[in-house]
């Protein structure tokens, strides 16, 4: 009996031995927990963006994610208005047995007091993968400072922006939309102009001879989602000539329509010599909004229609345009290369608008984004929460915005 007591405790410790050594032939080091530390921190870690750098180790395994959430310290619980601040950081390689991490969240919104700094695993959930926090694997407490050195990164002031009309169909009623910040319930005024055009199609800005009276009016600011509000209109193209127009959409921030208060935007189209039925519009649709745009170092706020129920999420992924923000290092002395190559990723939730018209929304930071001309993909697919490959959707769009190399 006691031979057969040490012969089972032998292969026990022999087994332990064995996922010992592969533990550290996989990762560089053994752990029965997995665990992660956060480094000391201060205010002098924000940096002139108003971004809090952290940074840390875990023996957790490369490429894996981490979650960072910045939530109002325990004197301040009860301040349901200030929203949490978040982040998710990869693991990288480390030293010592030890992998490491590093995260910069965009603290510049938060008042000056105490919060509590959580980094843990991510879970994904949810149709899309949503990430969500693990369980909580560190937390330490900081006092943020009074004296942020950014500015306001929040939405510009004031803006419109006008979706892209394209190509029509002669006798069609053509559809103008777009969005703004300035206040629901107030108008936009719009007029259309003819314009000359070139041999491609495009506008030329040299009016070409007005025929008929072109149409004008005005149209409603309604609420929108994310702070960006929505207005839109149509109008008959029956009567008017082939050629290129230009839609002007003027709205004020003021009653009064006073001109140093005034912002407005112009998007153009082109009628064809030709009339016909406007395709029919697909019953499951994504859109997304023109991106006017934005300095490095901005908040951006995407959004858009659809017709998918309320409740749904969309995987929104922007990347540099092919050819683009690919950064090529050469080494001369060991002739090593590297790349520098930025990306977002995140998703957006459906929320219910008007009749059939829901709408969605994302904001990201442009903190990470070199300048140039990015991509926007958005779909209804979804990450897969066991291999955390994405699985495609079957609606989707696409759109392109620009980072400018400016600060402001």
């Amino acid at each position: 009996m006691k031979k057969t007591v040490l012969l089972f405790a032998g292969i026990i410790a022999a087994t332990i031995l064995m996922v010992m050594g592969l533990g550290i032939l996989l990762t560089g080091s053994f752990y029965f927990m997995p665990s992660i530390t956060i480094d000391p921190l201060s205010n002098e870690d924000i940096d002139g963006n108003g971004m809090l750098v952290l940074t840390g180790t875990t023996n957790l395994g490369l490429n894996t994610h981490l979650l960072v959430n910045i939530t109002s310290g325990p004197g301040r619980a009860s301040r349901s208005d200030i929203a949490p601040a978040t982040a998710i950081a990869s693991v990288l390689p480390g030293t010592g047995g030890r992998n490491s991490w590093k995260a910069a969240v965009n603290v510049s919104g938060l008042p000056p007091g105490d919060y509590m700094i959580r980094v843990s695993g991510v879970t994904f959930t949810g149709n899309n993968g949503t990430a969500g926090p693990g369980p909580v694997i560190a937390a330490v407490q900081f006092t943020l400072g009074s004296a942020l050195t950014a500015g306001d990164r929040g939405l510009p002031a004031p803006f419109i922006t006008a979706n892209t009309i394209g190509k029509q169909a002669g006798g069609d009623r053509i559809g103008v939309t777009g969005t703004t910040n300035l206040p629901p319930g107030i108008m936009v005024f719009w007029k259309v102009d003819s314009v000359g055009c070139t041999g491609n199609g495009s506008v030329t800005g040299t009016p070409a001879p007005v025929i008929a009276l072109l149409p004008q009016g005005n149209a409603e600011i309604l609420s929108g989602t994310a702070g960006v509000n929505r207005w839109s209109f149509s109008f008959n193209s029956s009567g008017m000539e082939p050629g290129c127009y230009l839609v002007t959409i003027t709205g004020s921030s003021l009653a009064g329509n006073f001109p140093e208060n005034t912002t407005e935007n112009a998007v153009e189209f082109v009628l064809p010599g030709f009339t016909s039925e406007s395709a029919p519009f697909p019953s499951r649709f994504i859109t997304v909004d023109t991106i006017p745009a934005r300095p490095i170092n901005a908040k951006v706020v995407i959004t858009g229609t659809t017709s998918l129920p309320a409740g749904e999420e969309f995987l929104v992924e922007i990347t540099p345009l092919p050819r683009r923000n690919y950064d090529f290092i050469v080494n001369p002395m060991d002739r090593s290369q590297g790349a520098v190559f930025a990306a977002v990723k995140g998703t957006a939730l459906v929320v219910p608008w008007s009749g059939d018209i829901n709408l969605w929304s994302m904001n990201f930071d442009t903190y990470h984004l070199p300048p140039g001309d990015y991509a926007v993909n958005v779909s209804n697919s979804r990450v897969n929460s066991t291999t955390f490959r994405t699985e495609p959707g079957e609606v989707s769009v696409s759109g392109t915005f620009t980072v400018r190399g400016d600060a402001s």
